[in-house]
């Protein structure tokens, strides 16, 4: 059985999902947000950095990164059909795109809503937002236009990034304006959130809170 640690609506999300399309047996072990900044102790034995998601697999082994997490149950259950094969003429594509969500959208959009950490200025928080933000919105326009008018990032099928681009895209801080401004990626969100294994995985982490 996989342990997941994670929180809801974080970047626990998108393995949740993984693994449910897989139909593989897993459980969530619930990590609070800590008050004080230190790292609960469960979550430092698999992870000492205190970062969600962390996954310990059926033999005991722990892997951290959610994008590295995503592609190996991709792989590791290809059923679920949430990857091109490795020798698939759509495999660099799926790197590329799943990669470039993870090492720029999610680390900027971090900095947005965590600006403080990212300086040791106490009053350079503001400017850290105001260019996380500028930085963001120009990488979601290189993704949009990638997409195009295509359903998923890779066509007609989708594919694990489109799940990661998701989730990604319930963290922007005016989900409504934000899909205003991308509808081909607000058309894409819907497609992959009517599948019921995703939307089980959304349900659970009330990933449908920014329509209120």
């Amino acid at each position: 059985m996989y342990r997941l640690y994670g929180r809801p609506g974080s970047g626990s999300v998108v393995v949740e999902a993984v693994l449910e399309a897989a139909e593989a047996p897993y459980e969530v072990e619930i990590i609070e947000r800590s008050q004080d900044g230190r790292v609960p102790e469960k979550l430092a034995r698999v992870n000492p950095l205190g970062q969600v998601p962390a996954l310990t697999l059926p033999n005991g082994t722990v892997m951290t990164e959610s994008a590295a997490i995503s592609l190996y149950l991709a792989d590791k259950y290809p059923k679920a059909n949430l990857a091109p094969a490795p020798d698939a003429a759509e495999r660099p594509a799926y790197l590329r795109w799943l990669v470039f969500l993870a090492t720029n959208i999610y680390m900027t959009d971090l900095r947005a809503y965590y600006p403080d950490r990212y300086t040791s200025d106490q009053n350079g928080g503001k400017c850290v937002k105001a260019a996380a933000l500028a930085r963001m919105a120009q990488e979601w326009d290189v993704y949009a236009a990638a997409l195009g008018d295509k359903p998923f990032i890779l066509g007609d099928k989708m594919c694990v990034a489109d799940v990661y681009a998701a989730m990604l895209a319930t963290w922007n801080l005016d989900v409504p304006s934000f899909f205003k401004k991308h509808p081909n990626v607000r058309a894409m969100y819907d497609r992959v959130t009517a599948n019921p294994a995703i939307a089980r995985a959304w349900g659970r982490n009330e990933m449908e809170d920014w329509k209120n």
